[in-house]
């Protein structure tokens, strides 16, 4: 000790103070931050197509309702064409290999590829689908609307009465409807809108209706110019009303539809993805809702339920909307009770992007 009674050990204490802190630091830090109960943001791999935006749109607010604005989102957008099974397959396998904890996927076709891709890997990583076009159980993707008996779980379209509403609506536009165009055979991706075909074919005759098949047998790379040369064949008077099935070999088939439809002076039906580009009214679930619906479902499977606990559920709204520039193209007009109760009633194609979705 020196002469004040103080050590000349104490800056040697105070550096070997500091030292232990930063040790006892680091060691909390690796217990508590990198321990396996740490919580760290989540990542849900997204599968959707250009016409499901309005569900993306639902599923990213209902993210933040949710508070889960903090997940990382691995988005893949892919395209209905010829090639579709194998994009969808390479989709949901790159997601698969980034190690994502939940795959959200906007329409039952990416569902189904990927509960059979998360069985053959032997992975239990959790679905949350939305069906558009067919039914969950009948399609495979649940064994029930109660339980799943898998790894997946989401909100479904009620297909029924969608379809017998619209005729409905056909209806009240003319009275005097009796025949429905719609291509078919050789325009459509079967595996898209095949089943929203057939609840067509049987819901029309119970309603009085005809549907009028217009098919092709030509390869789908040829199928813009095939489109154009069938429905330059169609005459006034041939058809009352057309309706668009989803999923084509033409990528602007809807437009092209829609185009035939005002040249013919009859109202159009569409699903309201295809609307942007074509078709004169749309009756359909609002998606935008329905995937702020199936946020909830995701943010239980987070806090530990398994997809097969959760039910799976009917969107929760339906609405009716309106084109009203492309009837008026077509010279007629909409009933007075489908203008009282549409949601959105558009004048030109630059209305679409004023819509909210909720």
């Amino acid at each position: 000790m020196n002469a004040g009674g103080t050590s000349h050990l104490g800056p040697w204490m105070g550096a070997a103070a500091l030292v232990a802190i930063l040790i006892l630091g680091g060691i909390a830090y690796w217990y508590f931050g990198s321990s396996p109960g740490a919580t760290e943001p989540k990542t849900i791999g997204v599968i959707h197509f250009r016409q499901q935006h309005d569900a993306f749109v639902g599923f990213k607010k209902g993210l933040e309702k949710y508070g889960l604005d903090d997940v990382i989102i691995r988005e893949k957008m892919i395209v209905v064409g010829p090639d579709l099974p194998v994009e969808m397959g390479r989709a949901v396998g790159e997601l698969l290999d980034e190690g994502v904890d939940l795959l959200w996927l906007s329409l039952e076709l990416q569902a189904k590829v990927a509960l059979e891709m998360t069985r053959e890997r032997g992975l239990d990583t959790p679905i949350v689908f939305l069906t558009r076009f067919h039914d969950p159980v009948e399609y495979g993707l649940v064994e029930s609307f109660r339980s799943s008996g898998n790894n997946a779980t989401g909100v479904a379209t009620n297909m029924i009465p969608v379809v017998q509403r619209t005729i409905e609506f056909f209806k009240e536009i003319n009275p005097e409807a009796k025949r429905i165009g719609i291509f078919s055979k050789g325009f459509q991706v079967p595996d898209v809108g095949g089943r929203f075909f057939e609840e067509w074919k049987t819901q029309a005759p119970r309603f009085g209706m005809q549907i009028v098949e217009y098919t092709t047998s030509v390869p789908p790379p040829e199928a813009e110019a095939e489109f154009h040369r069938v429905a330059a064949t169609i005459k006034s008077g041939e058809i009352d009303g057309l309706v668009h099935i989803p999923g084509h070999f033409y990528d602007l088939q809807e437009k092209g539809e829609s185009e035939l439809a005002i040249r013919l002076g009859i109202p159009m039906a569409s699903p309201f993805e295809d609307m942007p580009n074509g078709g004169h009214f749309t009756y359909t679930d609002n998606f935008g809702l329905s995937g702020e619906q199936s946020v909830a479902m995701i943010d239980k499977i987070f806090k530990g339920a398994k997809p097969s606990d959760i039910p799976v559920e009917y969107g929760a709204e339906s609405i009716l909307i309106l084109h009203l520039g492309r009837a008026a193209e077509a010279d007629y007009d909409f009933s007075d009770n489908m203008l009282f109760i549409a949601r959105h009633k558009l004048e030109t194609d630059a209305d679409f992007a004023k819509i909210e979705y909720y």
